[in-house]
């Protein structure tokens, strides 16, 4: 019998160019997380929950623990509410114009949270969850649970 040798192939060479590349990607990802200096700090962030009905907009009160994920693990404590009427923007096909009107019944809730969280040069989170502006996240109290968008963070 007689002994093949091996031969460099251009399909050799692309599965080493490919494996470089996930191994490049992935300490791009990874490495700076490791690097990072992460301390835990107290942060205030706001959360908008839209088009919410009265009773909701009065059973979130200052001083409840609240769950902000949706493991039950993280949370953070209310420190300030505030509501206003739900708002709108209607098309008046008469003028053709846009205006804001207000939705009967429903309120806009305003609520500001105070978690223990990683700060990092990279982001913020409380346990498994980011924290960032524009983040939906969820918020469940004693007797009322509903999703918002984070709106501010008070670092």
């Amino acid at each position: 019998m007689t002994e093949k040798r091996m031969r460099f192939t251009v399909i050799d060479a692309i599965i080493i160019l490919v494996v470089i590349a996930a191994a490049a990607v992935l300490a791009v990802k990874v490495m700076p997380s490791m690097l990072s200096n992460t301390e835990k700090e107290k942060v205030s962030f706001t959360v908008l929950i839209q088009r919410q009905d009265e009773s909701f907009a009065e059973a979130v009160t200052v001083g409840d623990n609240v769950t902000i994920s949706l493991t039950e693990k993280d949370g953070g404590v209310v420190k300030a509410v505030a509501s206003e009427p739900a708002k709108t923007l209607a098309y008046n096909s008469i003028d053709g114009t846009y205006a804001n009107k207000e939705i009967e019944g429903k309120y806009d809730v305003y609520v500001t949270i105070e978690a223990e969280m990683e700060v990092s040069e990279l982001a913020m989170k409380a346990g498994g969850t980011a924290v960032k502006v524009g983040a939906d996240i969820p918020v469940r109290g004693k007797g009322y649970a509903s999703n918002g968008y984070v709106i501010e963070i008070d670092g």
